[in-house]
């Protein structure tokens, strides 16, 4: 069956390019950024070299595509958290998804902006990997707001809560990902760093 035939997965271009993107996944499991290429992808997708240029420019492009999706999804995630269970519990679940969703892509994350330098600030897809980080940081500030709201607390009024918050989440996740804390059990220390995140972010509202 041709490329062109339109009941197969090489017809469709949503298809075709998810197929691109698991295949890239894949190889990262396995071999880290380095064994991303555009070569490698084609062969591991079961596709031409040529038909993977028509959706991605480079493996830059194939790698914040993923990045990308990862942010998106986990956007959604922390916009489906629980409000009423209180901030340490909202925080403590936004840590345990992130180590759950960064565990290949976080790490190399790093890896790619060691190994490709600055990339072109106008490539579409790292727009799209800093518009989606942009939401993502909105969905998090958003739903700790709320869930301070339901225990009669708010954040503190610095601009620096937000970025705090984020980071402190972010290094806990990577702890857990990389054991670099091995000796401590991982719930407990993601729920003590919540608690700690908390207390940090947050004051009792005072009465009306």
């Amino acid at each position: 069956m041709g490329e062109s035939s339109g009941g197969s997965i090489y017809g469709d271009a949503g298809a075709r390019r998810r197929r691109t993107l698991d295949a890239a996944a894949a190889l990262l499991d396995e071999g880290g950024y380095s064994a991303l290429t555009i070569r490698s992808v084609a062969k591991r997708a079961g596709t031409s070299t040529g038909l993977i240029y028509q959706y991605f420019a480079d493996k830059q492009d194939i790698f914040m595509a993923l990045l990308d999706e990862n942010i998106v999804e986990s956007t959604k995630a922390v916009a489906a958290l629980p409000r009423d269970r209180g901030v340490t519990a909202l925080v403590a679940a936004i840590i345990d998804e992130s180590a759950r969703r960064w565990g290949r892509l976080g790490r190399m994350s790093q890896v790619w902006r060691d190994a490709e330098g600055a990339a072109d600030m106008e490539r579409e897809s790292l727009r799209a990997v800093h518009d989606s980080g942009t939401r993502y940081d909105e969905a998090v500030l958003e739903a700790v707001t709320e869930a301070a709201a339901k225990e009669g607390r708010v954040l503190r009024g610095e601009t620096a809560v937000l970025p705090f918050l984020l980071s402190g989440m972010q290094g806990v996740a990577a702890s857990i990902v990389n054991n670099w804390a091995s000796y401590l059990d991982s719930d407990e220390f993601a729920q003590f760093s919540a608690a700690a995140l908390t207390r940090a972010v947050t004051r009792t509202e005072p009465a009306p």
